[in-house]
């Protein structure tokens, strides 16, 4: 998108952008600060107010829909994927840095959590959560297979929290 479209859509004069911006990379990244802070906020809210593994998994995939339906769209992070690689870098650096967070913090050394969270290591649980969402909720994923943000990250967690087995399920 040129600053012409951003300023025509945006409903101002390109002359009022520059007046705040001096290039599109810049604005991209006030947009993207923006973001990430409320991002943020939203997390350390949820987390402080849910105690319970399912709580905190609905509450982060409620989040991540609002967020996907904004600027983390699966094409506007292609775009950034493509033609901004160091603000895509930033943007995984900033989604790891949070899985390991509430991972760690939350789910395994909150004590209220101790029966309800299987004795695994959580240095395994976090890098294959992180492995997951970096292979599986990215834009060419997303894209490639015709799926929407939502869906894709509502079945990663579910997998994550209940695995690939229905409870009457049995071999043989």
């Amino acid at each position: 998108m040129t600053m012409d479209e951003l300023a025509t859509e945006a409903g101002v004069s390109k002359r009022t952008l520059y007046r705040y911006f001096r290039s599109k990379e810049e604005m991209i990244e006030a947009v993207l600060e923006e973001l990430m802070a409320n991002v943020e906020s939203l997390i350390e809210e949820f987390v402080a107010s849910h105690h319970k593994p399912d709580e905190i998994v609905a509450n982060m995939l409620r989040i991540l829909h609002r967020i996907s339906q904004t600027l983390f769209h699966p094409l506007v992070l292609g775009d950034l994927q493509k033609h901004y690689p160091h603000y895509w870098k930033k943007i995984d650096q900033f989604r790891v840095k949070n899985v390991e967070n509430i991972v760690q913090a939350k789910l395994f050394l909150d004590e209220k959590n101790k029966g309800l969270i299987r004795n695994l290591d959580p240095r395994i649980v976090t890098a294959a959560i992180t492995a997951s969402i970096r292979a599986v909720a990215n834009p060419d994923f997303i894209i490639t297979n015709g799926l929407t943000a939502e869906d894709t990250l509502t079945q990663l967690m579910e997998f994550f929290l209940y695995g690939l087995l229905k409870k009457e399920s049995s071999p043989g």
